[in-house]
């Protein structure tokens, strides 16, 4: 629910303000200029979480976003969320002014549970936006002793290093020709290593055209759809996606 009215989203708020979760901003820290991981604090007793899910947050006055956390602490009630500053929109220009001590309501977490455990290697491919889901998916899979590897395809090259040191993934250039260098680099994979990870679970995240030229390559390589999980979070020309 990217945008509705005003009222109606008063009215949403009002009714289901007994299920809202009430947090409070415990820290905030730039690990890039466009990258603002925040900390969360509240009464997450009850609350349970899978990766990948996300929490809403009503942005303004008619609308709301959804992001997902990269870390889940139900037990000491804390939560973090990356979020992508792009600056060109409500979502963008809410989280920007957010600082410790504010307040505020988010929806409990929903969505899908999208970590398949069974599989022993993992494949993820995203950008920007999917940084938290992405760190959240590092944590399980590591915890759990497999194996992944990936690509991120960012505007900004230095984003992943500075902020995420030793993560096993490949950061390539955005370009107009979406995902052009992830696909390039896709090729370059050495046999021996593909064939590892043919037998594993793909998830493409991030935008949306992105992900159909991914998924097509991925395809062509004998990746079969059952082994792909798609979640687009934006596209060009589409708000509150």
């Amino acid at each position: 629910m990217p945008k509705m009215p005003k009222w109606v989203a008063d009215a949403m708020e009002s009714l289901v303000s007994n299920r809202f979760l009430k947090v409070v901003v415990s820290d905030c820290v730039y690990i890039h200029p466009s990258l603002k991981k925040i900390t969360f604090s509240g009464d997450l007793r009850n609350i349970k979480f899978k990766t990948g899910q996300a929490v809403i947050f009503r942005v303004d006055d008619t609308n709301f976003r959804n992001y997902t956390p990269c870390v889940w602490d139900s037990a000491s009630g804390r939560f973090e969320i990356i979020f992508h500053l792009h600056g060109r929109g409500p979502g963008s220009n809410y989280i920007s002014g957010l600082q410790v001590n504010d307040t505020l309501l988010i929806s409990p977490p929903r969505g899908f549970d999208f970590y398949k455990k069974k599989y022993n290697h993992h494949f993820f491919f995203g950008d920007e936006t999917s940084i938290g889901f992405f760190k959240s998916l590092e944590q399980e899979i590591e915890g759990n002793g497999q194996q992944y590897t990936g690509i991120l395809e960012l505007n900004s090259d230095a984003a992943l290093p500075d902020a995420f040191p030793g993560s096993r993934v490949k950061i390539v250039k955005a370009s107009t020709t979406k995902a052009e260098q992830a696909i390039r680099f896709l090729q370059s994979i050495p046999e021996a290593q593909w064939e590892l990870c043919k037998t594993g679970m793909f998830y493409l995240m991030g935008n949306a055209r992105s992900i159909q030229a991914f998924r097509k390559a991925i395809k062509e390589k004998g990746i079969s759809s059952k082994q792909i999980i798609t979640q687009p979070y934006w596209v060009e020309g589409k708000i509150g996606l």
